[in-house]
């Protein structure tokens, strides 16, 4: 009889460390950093919109975080320049600066607005090498 009750004892205990395991498993939240590593693979994987994915999940985790702004940042220049969705980086870069506006980014950030859409041949510092390039020199000996 004591060998059957600690048969059933066992097998008790082994369903409960199964459920834990369970349970526990899909409750482990990432954190920051990893985030940010797994937005940043995909970025340079070429998985734009994976990357978008993780950058948003880290600013909706954590939202006062370290990697915040530099992700929202991301969120725009990815729609901007790769999936050119330019409603989104608007509405992103916008956030940014409001939230941030002295972070080291907001520069970038004011360009990205200006430039946003544009052929890079529209581009005014373009504009400006061409116009030197086309420029004559004199060289005199």
């Amino acid at each position: 009889k004591r060998r059957y009750s600690m048969k059933r004892y066992l097998k008790f205990l082994f369903s409960i460390m199964i459920i834990v395991m369970i349970t526990s498993c899909g409750s482990e939240k990432s954190t920051e950093t990893e985030y940010l590593t797994a937005a940043y693979d995909q970025y340079n994987k070429g998985s734009y919109e994976e990357a978008v994915k993780n950058f948003k999940k880290l600013i909706d985790l954590y939202s006062n975080g370290k990697h915040a702004a530099k992700s929202m940042f991301m969120i725009g220049f990815i729609n901007a320049n790769h999936l050119k969705n330019y409603e989104e980086a608007k509405k992103y870069y916008t956030m940014f600066l409001e939230k941030y506006p002295t972070h080291e980014l907001k520069n970038d950030a004011e360009f990205e607005l200006k430039t946003l859409g544009k052929d890079i041949n529209e581009l005014p510092i373009l504009s400006a090498i061409k116009a030197e390039s086309t420029q004559t020199t004199t060289v005199t000996e």
